[in-house]
């Protein structure tokens, strides 16, 4: 028999050609069965090298984990594990070549398999996507004559190459099978060219269809489209396809059982040469849910703006009209006071006092909710401030009240402002008011305002004083209309000027909260936008 210069026979090579091919083959013809292809290529060469068994394992932290089988491997099945300290395995993830281990020099390591009588051992790594994956090793309780040649274990390495490439391909299916499965998105792959559509599982559940249509056609997949969305899928169809942007839609598409459902389609292109797209890939989620909370959302957003605006109208109106009737009874009671108080006798006086008295609470308690309900609908100037000029305008109105009780108003404001300048003067009156209201008798009173800009350029106005304070618990309930933390005896007042400045500030964009401490004073902080929001 010939031999060629490697000193391997004719015919053994051309068997070694044969088998590649047939190796070659049984990969391409797997597809993307990745394991049916790692089973057809391990029995391939349990049957090329004649041995009793193969096994493809995946090693992990020292333990060898059985995932394939080929051959009469006895007991042991796909999932058992071995230790490999040891044993072949070791030798063979710790080596660049195949391993070749046989009795008697080998015993004492071919002992270390879990398969009795062992006489043969060819292993070697198992790379899968560059990394070490596992090892591939065949057994057999038959001494091999001669070992294995060259060409044979060539042969050997070019099936672990194969299998190493489905076992990547394995786990990146998986990976992104669970990636499909945990983003509870449906995939879907358009072939431009073709005009067809490819949909993952989960995208033909969310549409009603059989999940096993793979894929139809681009016509047949629009005319899912509700009939009220086409024009907006169309456009962003075109858009996609004219400019470098990615395909980003929502829409409802028409289930075969009559229901519409919502989704959310976003993807990108391969584009050729000219630019235009020749294959698109992306997800939809499906939306239903959150399109219907939002519609309800608004529906209730609508209808609570609506009871308000009538709720202000009628605050509004009320107030109004109170007033006319109050006038008279202030007017008259002044009026009864004047002309006929040297015939009242004490308790006379104590009711006309008392009645004097309400009537005039009444009417500043009316001028207040028709300040609270015109701060809503006041056209607003938003526009650079003066807050220099504005503060001491709104000081000269304190001036009388801090000097009877010995009190400094100072400020430091280096920072700008962006508002209506008569709302931001109804806003600083109130937060200066309230603090000259709430003094502490027991030290001279002091009110610091201060004004700064973040890095994003939005204002913080804080006005400080060192008053009575309150307890932290009530931070926020102080800005709800008519809250009170103090008998009207003790301080005057509606409940109306906090609410006030609240709803001043958010008409704004911005917001407002406080700090206090009991007899340690109070701090009120204005954050308010760069721009009008």
């Amino acid at each position: 028999m010939a031999e060629f210069k490697t000193g391997v026979p004719a015919e053994a090579l051309a068997r070694a050609q044969a088998l590649v091919l047939a190796l070659v083959k049984d990969s391409a013809d797997a597809g993307r069965d990745h394991d049916l292809a790692v089973r057809r290529l391990l029995s391939r060469i349990v049957d090329y090298f004649g041995v009793q068994a193969g096994f493809v394992s995946e090693i992990f932290n020292g333990i060898a984990t059985v995932e394939t089988v080929a051959g009469e491997a006895g007991e042991i099945a796909a999932g058992a594990t071995v230790p490999i300290a040891g044993a072949p395995c070791e030798q063979s993830m710790q080596s660049d070549r195949p391993v070749v281990l046989m009795r008697p020099d080998d015993e004492a390591v071919l002992a270390r398999l879990p398969v009795d009588g062992l006489a043969t051992y060819i292993g070697a790594r198992l790379l899968a996507g560059g990394r070490v994956h596992g090892t591939v090793c065949l057994v057999s309780p038959e001494m091999r004559a001669g070992g294995c040649s060259a060409v044979e274990l060539g042969v050997f390495e070019t099936a672990v190459a194969l299998i190493g490439q489905h076992v990547a391909l394995r786990r990146a299916d998986e990976r992104y099978d669970l990636a499909m499965r945990g983003s509870n998105a449906g995939f879907w792959y358009l072939d431009v060219r073709r005009g067809e559509v490819t949909l993952s599982p989960r995208f033909l559940e969310i549409m009603g269809l059989d999940v096993a249509m793979t894929s139809i056609s681009l016509d047949s997949f629009l005319s899912y489209v509700h009939p009220d969305d086409e024009a907006a899928v169309q456009a962003a169809i075109v858009r996609h396809f004219s400019e470098p942007v990615p395909f980003d839609v929502e829409h409802r598409m028409n289930r075969p059982d009559g229901r519409s459902v919502w989704v959310h389609a976003h993807g990108d292109s391969l584009r050729g040469a000219d630019g235009r797209p020749v294959r698109l890939a992306g997800s939809a989620h499906d939306i239903t849910d959150r399109r219907a909370a939002e519609e309800m959302a608004a529906a209730h957003a609508e209808a609570l703006k609506a009871s308000n605006a009538e709720l202000e109208r009628f605050a509004y109106v009320a107030s109004h009209d109170l007033q006319e009737p109050l006038r008279k009874v202030r007017a008259f009671g002044d009026l009864l006071h004047r002309d006929y108080s040297d015939r009242l006798d004490a308790r006379g006086h104590k009711l006309l006092d008392t009645m004097i008295d309400g009537a005039g609470r009444m009417q500043k308690l009316i001028q207040d909710l028709l300040s609270y309900s015109r701060s809503a609908h006041v056209a607003m100037t938003v526009q650079p401030l003066d807050m220099e000029a504005l503060v001491l305008d709104v000081a000269s109105d304190f001036e009388l009240a801090l000097s009877e009780t010995g009190g400094s108003l100072c400020w430091d404001l280096p920072g700008r402002v962006v508002a209506d300048p008569v709302l931001t003067r109804q806003l600083l009156s109130n937060l200066i008011g309230n603090a000259v209201k709430y003094r502490d008798p027991k030290r001279p009173q002091r009110i610091e305002l201060s004004l700064v800009n973040d890095e994003a350029g939005n204002a913080v106005l804080s006005v400080r004083d060192n008053g009575i304070g309150f307890p932290p618990e009530h931070a926020t309930r102080i800005f709800e209309v008519f809250t009170r933390l103090h008998s009207r005896g003790d301080y005057p007042g509606t409940g109306v000027g906090l609410a006030l400045c609240q709803r001043i500030v958010e008409r704004h964009g911005g917001r407002i909260w406080a700090e206090g401490r009991p007899g340690e004073g109070a701090a009120f902080h204005v954050h308010l936008p760069a721009t009008e929001q």
